[in-house]
């Protein structure tokens, strides 16, 4: 078993471009631009301002694969030279695991083998005690499942704190397990428990675990959302989270209700986004898609809400913004282009087969990966559908991918592939 020790002033790397305000709340100045340290990457939307490759199959272009434990569907977390993910097997997938890989070779550095304090009922295939996607700091990875626990642990696997939210909140209880990844936010882990049970939102010390604010969210029945942060005017960060029927904000402060918006469908599963200082909320199938105006106070459904359409909503993957564009897929693979200014579809495409994994984007590319293994990359900003490269691995992909240092991580249900043909630098078409 191979350690590896780092400094921080080596995590740190190159000064990239400026960070957006959101990527400078939800990550720590010591990562590296180029890390993807959490669910939907550095801004938490999917998208990255590294290079990624262009064209791969099952035989070409793969640096390294390397078999996983169990099951999952969390996306895996770039840290400088390492890359951890999540599962979980056993016995009602009540062995946990976190297992951390050299990043450009693809072998074992450690691995961490965990409890589940509750586990409870899940997908077979599309979800698992190990749905949720765990975050860095650069020091710390933070990883939470949906038997109910929280762990922390230094970048060398070793153990700093356990958090049993199940034994003292009670176990989750919904058909398809916890899905929410945590989000950090300053020195606190937040994450969010809406099920049948009491639902609430929770932000712990990232040092100890303990709790700096819980706030109970009642008639928020069903959730697998995960929470966003976003800058509201006057400086004030909102965390948003989705849950059964409405949008609510809380002050990622103190746990303050700030807002709350009607309009969601009972189930929500897409993240929202927050880019250009607007939120972008969709919930489905057949809901609601919504550009939202943070900062309010209250029922905010008159006020904040400055488009909706019900245009190509997905139930299970979350959308993305890419520049002046906001593109989502629906679970029957039907993509959709619209106008983040007003909503208007631009346009829309059948892409073939069916979708969990959500889409990310490098530059003007746009990455979507269907249950099949085939991912479809699709030239960004432009006025009308333009198809790049359709790549494919034949393993059932459930997870959504990460980007980093150039390279496509690509989770399938047995395997973590590492994919590194350079882009190509030829003249687009």
């Amino acid at each position: 078993m191979v350690h590896r020790q780092e400094t921080r002033s080596q995590r740190k790397g190159a000064v990239g471009r400026s960070l957006s305000i959101l990527a400078a709340l939800c990550v720590v100045p010591w990562l590296a631009a180029a890390d993807w340290p959490q669910w939907r990457g550095p801004h938490r939307n999917g998208t990255t301002d590294d290079a990624a490759p262009l064209r791969w199959s099952a035989t070409e272009g793969v640096l390294w694969k390397a078999e996983l434990p169990g099951q999952g569907i969390s996306n895996p977390v770039v840290v400088g030279d390492r890359v951890m993910v999540t599962s979980a097997d056993g016995h009602q997938q009540a062995d946990l695991h976190v297992v951390c890989l050299d990043r450009d070779s693809g072998g074992e550095l450690w691995h961490r083998k965990l409890w589940g304090t509750a586990p409870t009922l899940y997908h077979a295939q599309k979800s698992s005690m190990a749905s949720p996607s765990p975050c860095s700091d650069g020091e710390h990875v933070f990883a939470f499942f949906a038997a109910g626990d929280v762990f922390c642990l230094d970048l060398d696997g070793n153990l700093v704190w356990h958090r049993s939210l199940a034994a003292q909140f009670g176990e989750f209880e919904n058909r398809f397990a916890a899905s929410s990844s945590p989000v950090l936010y300053k020195d606190s882990l937040i994450v969010q428990c809406d099920h049948y049970g009491e639902s609430y939102v929770i932000a712990l010390d990232k040092k100890t675990g303990r709790e700096r604010w819980k706030a109970d969210r009642p008639q928020a029945w069903l959730s697998w959302s995960s929470p966003q942060l976003v800058e509201a005017q006057g400086g004030k960060t909102e965390l948003v989270v989705c849950g059964s029927h409405k949008v609510e904000a809380y002050d990622a402060d103190t746990g303050e209700h700030l807002w709350r918006l009607s309009g969601m469908e009972r189930e929500c599963i897409p993240t929202p986004i927050a880019s250009g200082g607007r939120l972008f909320v969709v919930s489905g199938p057949k809901g609601r898609n919504m550009r939202v105006r943070p900062g309010g106070r209250g029922d905010i459904d008159q006020t904040h809400v400055e488009w909706s359409v019900v245009r190509g909503s997905p139930f299970v993957p979350s959308g993305i913004v890419v520049g002046d564009y906001y593109y989502l897929v629906d679970d029957a693979g039907i993509a959709t282009c619209l106008r983040t200014a007003d909503g208007e579809r631009v346009w829309q495409k059948r892409l073939g087969g069916a979708f969990t994994a959500s889409p990310v984007a490098a530059g003007d590319r746009v990455y979507f990966v269907n249950e099949e293994g085939e991912t479809i990359v699709v030239w960004a900003g432009k006025d009308e559908y333009v198809e790049l490269a359709r790549n494919r691995i034949d393993e059932p992909v459930f997870a959504s991918p990460a980007i980093s240092s150039g390279r496509f991580f690509l989770r399938t249900a047995r395997n973590l592939y590492c994919v590194g043909v350079p882009p190509s630098s030829g003249p687009r078409p």
